[in-house]
């Protein structure tokens, strides 16, 4: 009888042994496991989209990225016609640049990259301001608000204002700044999103209006 009481006080210890074993190697993996999972950087894209209202920070919310189209836009369609007034209260309608190539720079005022590019756009209107028509479009942007910005930057061409964003929204604009090319018959030559920030960087599209 003594001989089965040892037996089975063995065979309990054994097991014991063995359950503990189990649990503190389950915690190991368990923990190793969360580790891993924790120093592991999940894969995620960031997709910026400027045609969002500006943070009160004032951070802006342009692309870099260019395109040969926005959404909406199609090389060789009429452009969609518009009714706007300058930030001097002059009113000027698309069809009123017939005949003429067109540069439509859609931008606002909380830009970063659009601030960026409008040196290089006052050099385009000084070299190039007899040939083309070079206007900006500020989207959503008061008429005070647009003044001043102009006077400090020194702007040296036209700012229609579209106060409501139709007109962006008309050509499918979604990120600024945006720029639309337009020939003399009123057809769209090229649409290029992002900023400008160097003259070669236009050079196929100053050719593109130049010899439409």
């Amino acid at each position: 009888m003594s001989s089965k009481k040892r037996v089975a006080g063995w065979v309990v210890l054994l097991a014991t042994f063995l359950y503990g074993g189990y649990l503190v190697g389950h915690s190991t993996t368990n923990t190793a496991s969360r580790a891993l999972h924790a120093t592991q950087k999940p894969e995620h894209t960031t997709a910026i989209s400027p045609s969002s209202k500006p943070s009160r920070s004032g951070s802006h919310k342009s692309s870099r990225a260019t395109a040969s189209a926005a959404s909406g836009l199609q090389v060789g369609q009429f452009a969609p016609g518009f009714t706007l007034k300058t930030t001097t209260g002059a009113t000027v309608s698309l069809s009123q640049l017939h005949g003429h190539p067109l540069w439509l720079n859609f931008w606002a005022t909380w830009c970063t990259w659009c601030q960026k590019e409008i040196p290089e756009l006052k050099k385009v209107q000084q070299q190039y301001g007899k040939k083309i028509d070079l206007y900006g479009v500020a989207v959503q942007q008061s008429q005070p608000t647009v003044s001043r910005y102009m006077s400090r930057e020194h702007m040296n061409y036209p700012v229609l204002l579209d106060s409501q964003g139709s007109v962006a929204a008309v050509y499918g604009i979604e990120f600024y700044p945006t720029s639309v090319f337009i020939g003399p018959n009123g057809k769209i030559l090229a649409v290029h999103r992002g900023p400008f920030l160097s003259q070669h960087s236009m050079t196929s599209y100053l050719h593109k209006l130049l010899h439409s």
